[in-house]
């Protein structure tokens, strides 16, 4: 299924759903979410270092910077 899923998409089947999983992030981070920990775990990660690995990855910026842009 993966292989099937990264022919037809494009993108591996991991990188697809950490980019759903940041935009769901980045949702909660605009509507002013600080807990890192509870979004974290919310939205499925390990742990919030690993939140801030795969935003970073996917925006290049931390979720703290990502934060202020959106609220600003």
């Amino acid at each position: 299924m993966s292989r099937a899923f990264s022919r037809e998409m494009g993108v591996s089947l991991t990188h697809y759903r950490n980019r759903v999983r940041v935009g769901r992030a980045l949702e909660r981070l605009s509507a002013g979410d600080t807990d890192g920990a509870r979004l974290a775990a919310d939205l499925g990660f390990a742990d919030q270092a690993h939140l801030c690995r795969t935003i970073r990855v996917h925006v290049g910026q931390t979720p703290t910077e990502v934060r202020m842009l959106l609220t600003h």
